[in-house]
């Protein structure tokens, strides 16, 4: 067994983040990365249209 111990300044704010709510923006980003991050390099599947979806999904205007 290791002796591996993590850093406490680094788990305070792990806590600290994880206590954070959200704004819908940074919701949003979020959103967009998690799909992104589901299709291939090769993919011409794009941020801006990824975003547009989502905003027609939630009713909003598209900024795009």
């Amino acid at each position: 067994m290791t002796n591996l111990k993590t850093n406490d300044q680094l788990l305070r704010k792990m806590r600290s983040a994880a206590s954070k709510s959200l704004t819908a923006e940074e919701l949003r980003q979020q959103k967009i990365s998690f799909i992104m991050a589901n299709f291939d390099e090769e993919s011409s599947v794009t941020r801006d249209y990824v975003g547009a979806v989502l905003d027609k999904q939630d009713g909003r205007k598209s900024a795009a």
